[in-house]
C-alpha cells in the first residue's frame, strides 16, 4: 500500500520554532547592533568630554609644573583619553602624553572647542592661568561593546532552545503520545476490531477527539450488528425468493409439459393403432415366416417411435434448473443444441402441422451464460406462444423463424412469426406476471415473465418488438452474454 508520510508533529513544531528562533535572532541583531553602536558612541563621547574637562580642571589647579605630566599620564590609557597635552599662553608645548591624530591637536585655538572626525574626538579647554589644554578620545567601539551582539545572539539561541525543549516535551506528553494511541486504535478498528477503546488523556482537543472516536466505534459496532441481522434476514428472504422462483419455473415447465403432452397425443395414438392392428393380424395367423418377420419389424418401429416421443417429453420434464445458474460463470449452454432440442419437441405437436419452423443459426456461436434446459425453456415458450398466435389468427398456414447470431460479447436470439403481432401498448405488460391475452383457461400468464426472469438472471434481456423487415407479426429478441471459456483438462 502506497502511504504518503509527512513529517511528524514534533518535527514540524521544532522546525517552525527553529525558523522563528532564526528570525528572532536576525531581528534582534538587526535592531540591537545599530542601537548598541549609537548608544555606545554617545556614551563614549560624553565620557571623553567629561574626562577631558575633569583633567583640564585638575591641571588648572596644579601649581607645580612638574606635576602636570604625571597628571596627564594618569588620564591616558585604556578606558581613558587617547592623548592629553598642555600649551602655555604663548602656544608652546608644555607636556604631551599619548597619541594625537587630529590637526586641531597640533594647533589648538585659544578658546573652548570640541571637534569630532570619524572615530576621534578632540576637546580644547582654555585655561586662563596655564594656557590651552587639548585632549583626544577614541569613539570606536571597544572589545566589551563588540561582545554585545554576540551576547544578544547567544541569549536568543539559549532562550529559543529552552523554549523548544519545553514545547517538545509538552507536545509529546499532551498531544503526540495521545494522538499515537488514537491512531493505533483507529488502525485496529480498520482491521476489524470493534472492542478497541482510545485512552482519553492529553490536551482538551485530543480528549474530545478520543471521546468522539469511542462513540463512533460504539455506533459502528451497533450498526454492524444491526446490518448483520438485516443481512441474515435478507439471506433468508433471498433463499425463499429463489425457492419461489424455482417453483414458478418448475410449475411453468410442468404446464408446458402438459401442453406438449396434449399436442403429441395423436403422435402416440397413431402408432398404437398400427401396433394393435398388426398384432391382431398376427394373432389370426395364416402368415408365412417372412410376413411375420415384417409385421414384427413394423411393430418394433412404431414402438420405437412412441418411445422416442415420450422419452423427449420426459427428458424435458425431468430437467431441473439449478437455483444458482445465473451466479456461476461455469454454467454455459450451446445455442444450436438448445434450438435443435426445441425443434424436436415441437415437431410432434398437432398445432405445428400447418406451421413451418425455420432455423437460422450462425455457425461458431459461443456458449451463453445460462443452463441448457433453461435456454430450451425460454425458446420453447416463445415458439409455443408464436404457434398459439398463429392458430388464433385463423390462418391456414404460418411460419415461425428462430435466428441466432453473435454480437459484441453477446448472442442474440430472435423468435418471430407472421401472425397478428402484439399491440405496442401491450409489449411491456406481457412480461407482467399473470397477464395474458389468451382466452380463459388457455394460459397461466407466467410463461413470458418466467422466461424474462431466466434471461435477466443470466445477465441478459428480452423484449418484444416489430419484425425487422417491417412485415406483420411478432418478434422477441433475447440477448444473452457470452460465457467465458473454460480451460481444457490436461491430456
Amino acid at each position: 500500500m502506497d502511504e504518503r508520510r509527512g513529517l511528524g508533529l514534533r518535527t514540524q513544531f521544532a522546525l517552525a520554532l527553529l525558523g522563528a528562533l532564526a528570525m528572532a535572532a536576525t531581528l534582534a541583531l538587526a535592531v540591537a547592533t545599530p542601537m548598541t553602536a549609537a548608544s555606545g558612541r554617545i556614551a563614549r563621547r560624553r565620557l571623553g568630554l567629561t574626562l577631558a574637562r575633569a583633567v583640564a580642571g585638575e591641571v588648572s589647579l596644579t601649581l607645580d609644573p612638574s606635576k602636570v605630566r604625571p597628571l596627564l599620564a594618569a588620564s591616558v590609557g585604556e578606558g581613558g583619553l587617547s592623548g592629553a597635552e598642555l600649551f602655555d599662553k604663548n602656544g608652546r608645548l608644555v607636556a604631551r602624553v599619548g597619541e594625537f591624530a587630529l590637526p586641531i591637536s597640533r594647533d589648538p585655538p585659544p578658546f573652548d572647542d570640541v571637534r569630532v572626525t570619524g572615530d576621534r574626538m578632540a576637546v580644547v579647554v582654555l585655561l586662563p592661568t596655564h594656557g590651552v589644554f587639548v585632549a583626544e578620545a577614541s569613539l570606536a567601539a571597544g572589545a566589551a561593546e563588540r561582545t554585545v551582539s554576540t551576547a544578544v545572539l547567544l541569549y536568543t539561541v539559549v532562550a529559543g532552545m529552552l523554549g523548544l525543549g519545553v514545547v517538545y516535551l509538552a507536545l509529546t506528553r499532551w498531544i503526540v503520545r495521545p494522538m499515537e494511541g488514537l491512531t493505533r486504535a483507529a488502525e485496529r478498528v480498520a482491521a476489524g476490531r470493534r472492542d478497541v477503546r482510545a485512552e482519553e488523556r492529553g490536551a482538551a482537543e485530543v480528549v474530545r477527539a478520543a471521546s468522539a472516536f469511542n462513540r463512533m466505534t460504539d455506533q459502528l459496532a451497533a450498526r454492524e450488528r444491526e446490518l448483520s441481522g438485516q443481512v441474515r434476514v435478507l439471506e433468508r428472504a433471498g433463499i425463499d425468493l429463489r425457492s419461489a422462483q424455482e417453483q414458478v419455473v418448475r410449475g411453468e415447465r410442468l404446464a408446458m409439459v402438459g401442453r406438449l403432452a396434449a399436442g403429441i397425443a395423436h403422435e402416440v395414438g397413431n402408432p398404437l393403432a398400427a401396433i394393435v392392428g398388426l398384432a391382431e393380424v398376427m394373432h389370426d395367423g395364416g402368415l408365412d415366416e417372412s410376413e411375420t418377420r415384417e409385421f414384427a419389424e413394423r411393430i418394433g418401429r412404431e414402438a420405437q417411435r412412441i418411445h422416442r416421443t415420450v422419452r423427449q417429453l420426459l427428458d424435458y420434464a425431468r430437467a431441473s434448473p439449478a437455483s444458482d445458474d445465473h451466479a456461476s460463470p461455469d454454467i454455459r449452454a450451446d445455442v444450436r443444441d438448445a434450438v435443435e432440442q426445441v425443434r424436436s419437441l415441437l415437431q410432434p405437436q398437432k398445432s405445428m402441422r400447418d406451421v413451418a419452423l425455420t432455423l437460422d443459426i450462425e455457425d461458431g456461436l459461443a456458449p451463453v451464460t445460462v443452463s441448457g434446459d433453461r435456454l430450451v425453456q425460454v425458446v420453447l415458450n416463445l415458439a409455443l406462444n408464436a404457434a398459439d398466435a398463429l392458430r388464433s389468427s385463423g390462418r391456414a398456414r404460418g411460419c415461425i423463424t428462430v435466428r441466432a447470431r453473435s454480437g459484441d460479447g453477446v448472442v442474440v436470439i430472435d423468435v418471430e412469426d407472421d401472425g397478428p403481432g402484439i399491440p405496442e401498448d401491450l409489449r411491456e405488460r406481457i412480461f407482467e406476471p399473470f397477464f395474458t391475452t389468451k382466452p380463459a383457461g388457455e394460459g397461466t400468464g407466467l410463461g413470458l415473465p418466467t422466461s424474462a426472469a431466466i434471461v435477466e438472471q443470466a445477465g441478459g434481456s428480452v423484449r418484444a418488438c416489430e419484425r425487422a423487415d417491417g412485415a406483420e407479426g411478432a418478434r422477441f429478441v433475447v440477448t444473452l452474454p457470452v460465457g467465458r471459456a473454460t480451460a481444457m483438462p490436461p491430456s
